[in-house]
């Protein structure tokens, strides 16, 4: 084992026991799940409130992302901040939605305190335009360029904008992909491949049961990429109709994620989190080794957030279901 990957078994022992999730399922007040909370994390000193501990938390995970870089080098390291480059993405099209919906200034301070923003301009009363021609040195800048003349409502520029960096990065990652050496190329091209499909099966699912759109713009917003989805499979499965969607969904092995719209979304990120577990398990390369060590303690964060936004209006049940499973 290598000394990166060494050092990143040792940030996972670090991970949550079971002891304390059940303590914060069964607990309600926050100010005791916060002090069960500091008890793990002595990075959570004086912390009081859900918010300044969901922010330390996630500054500790950048901070630990940063560490386990130092030890990368060469496409190892391009390929490891491609992948989480991810949350800048997802801060990106936060940013864009709260300027659209004029949020911007009620936000601001969130935004900026994200770890993933020092690259960002954010300021408040700017426009998209602004926004956008403040990324003018990323590389993000041209994907989001063709949307500042974009004569469409705003609902339609945040989705389009979105799926647009959600296509750019998934590209980059398969592009990276293709400069490792053989065998460990198709294990990354797999790993990548399914959160592809992941990911175009949701979009799917939430396009065919909330949006009335045919079925060529419902093809146009999917990733290519995706293990054993090529484009003429994508474009069949776009042609479906809801109940032979479903109908598909049962001959596959990802039959019953989408039962109850209420929790697709956990059973998305339970499928994730499997995925990861088993590279760790199955050690076959040190990258994804790393990479799914830090998605699982990225996992557990969202966890410890569920969490603290829990109240008494919970069922014991519905507290359990929310914690992605370790």
């Amino acid at each position: 084992m290598r000394d990166v990957t060494v050092k990143a078994k040792a940030k996972m022992g670090k991970l949550p026991s079971d002891d304390l999730y059940n303590k914060l399922i069964h607990e309600s007040n926050l100010e005791r799940k916060i002090g069960l909370l500091k008890e793990h994390y002595d990075f959570l000193n004086n912390e009081t409130g859900k918010k300044e501990v969901e922010l330390k938390l996630f500054r500790n995970f950048y901070d630990e992302l940063k560490s386990l870089d130092f030890f990368l080098e060469g496409i190892e390291s391009d390929f490891f901040k491609e992948y989480f480059s991810i949350y800048e993405i997802y801060l990106i099209q936060e940013v864009i939605q709260c300027i659209l919906n004029n949020t911007l200034e009620k936000n601001i301070l969130n935004l900026k305190q994200n770890p993933f923003s020092k690259d960002l301009k954010i300021d408040v009363g700017m426009t998209l335009e602004e926004f956008i021609e403040g990324l003018r040195d990323s590389k993000y800048y041209r994907t989001l360029l063709p949307f500042i003349n974009e004569n469409m409502d705003n609902e339609s520029l945040i989705f389009l904008s979105s799926n647009a960096l959600m296509k750019f990065y998934f590209r980059n990652l398969l592009k990276l992909a293709k400069k490792f050496k053989a065998k460990e190329r198709v294990l990354i091209e797999n790993f990548v491949g399914e959160l592809i499909n992941l990911s175009n099966l949701e979009m799917l699912y939430r396009l065919k049961k909330f949006f009335n759109l045919n079925n060529n713009e419902i093809f146009n917003y999917l990733i290519e990429g995706g293990k054993g989805y090529n484009a003429d499979r994508l474009k069949m499965i776009s042609n479906l109709s809801m109940d032979d969607f479903y109908e598909y969904l049962d001959g596959t092995k990802y039959k019953s994620i989408f039962d109850n719209a209420w929790d697709s979304h956990i059973k998305i990120s339970r499928r994730k989190m499997k995925l990861s577990r088993d590279e760790i398990i199955k050690e076959r390369s040190s990258i994804l080794y790393v990479i799914s060590a830090m998605s699982i303690i990225h996992t557990n964060i969202e966890n410890l957030v569920s969490m603290l936004e829990v109240d008494e209006s919970f069922t014991l049940s519905e507290r359990y279901e929310l914690v992605i499973v370790r």
